[in-house]
């Protein structure tokens, strides 16, 4: 059963995935037809706003949409919000 915020993580790790496939430096060997529908995708992606209101209408769905500091990030980010491991990646 998937939890609330394992939903919210999904959402916001696809839209970090897309946005990861237009960077050329990341990835050079994406080709340009996949970094061109990474970008139609991202263009009517849900932003952090339109994710606090369907939190706000559908708690079940996405609980707390707010992020909630549970560790210390070792770089500082004030986004940050766990630990994927990759510090430097701002997640």
């Amino acid at each position: 059963m998937t939890m609330p915020v394992e939903r919210k993580n999904a959402v916001l790790n696809a839209e970090q995935f897309l946005q990861d496939l237009r960077d050329t430096k990341k990835y050079p060997r994406v080709p340009r037809a996949v970094r061109e529908q990474a970008s139609r995708l991202l263009k009517h992606y849900p932003s952090k706003f339109d994710m606090e209101l369907a939190a706000e209408s559908a708690p079940d769905v996405f609980g707390d949409w707010k992020p909630q500091r549970k560790w210390k990030c070792p770089i500082n980010d004030p986004d940050c919000t766990s630990n994927c491991g990759n510090y430097g990646c701002g997640n």
